[in-house]
């Protein structure tokens, strides 16, 4: 069996094929990164903020509409992030403003069911 860090980056490998996204990370929920579309950059600060991030959506959410969180988007003037999580784990995207949304929620969400079956059969569904 391969490793789970290798079978994830071939995933966000093909994602990025396929949308156009600059970079991608998966995180773990509590702040730290799992891995990256670049496996030589370890940026625990992306991974730590995204986290916070989601937690405060997942709040926000709960206290207005008591609604579960799908997905985030942050919109600058140069790059959009969009982070999409699943259990203890999210995947974490940046593109240029001026990318096809849809087309990265659509291969975001593809991954994120790829890696959630990864990760479930290296560490069973009660680890995830």
């Amino acid at each position: 069996m391969r490793p789970i860090s290798e079978q994830i980056y071939e995933v966000l490998g093909d994602m990025q094929e396929r949308a156009d996204i600059n970079e991608s990370y998966v995180i773990r929920k509590d702040g730290l990164i799992f891995t990256s579309s670049n496996p030589h950059v370890k940026n625990q600060r992306i991974a730590a903020m995204s986290a916070s991030l989601l937690e405060i959506g997942k709040k926000t959410l709960e206290d207005v509409g008591n609604d579960d969180l799908k997905r985030l988007l942050i919109t600058g003037d140069k790059i959009q992030i969009i982070i999409m999580g699943f259990s203890s784990v999210a995947l974490v995207c940046s593109m240029n403003s001026n990318a096809n949304t849809g087309m990265v929620f659509l291969r975001m969400k593809k991954a994120v069911e790829e890696i959630y079956d990864i990760m479930q059969e290296a560490y069973g569904s009660d680890s995830i």
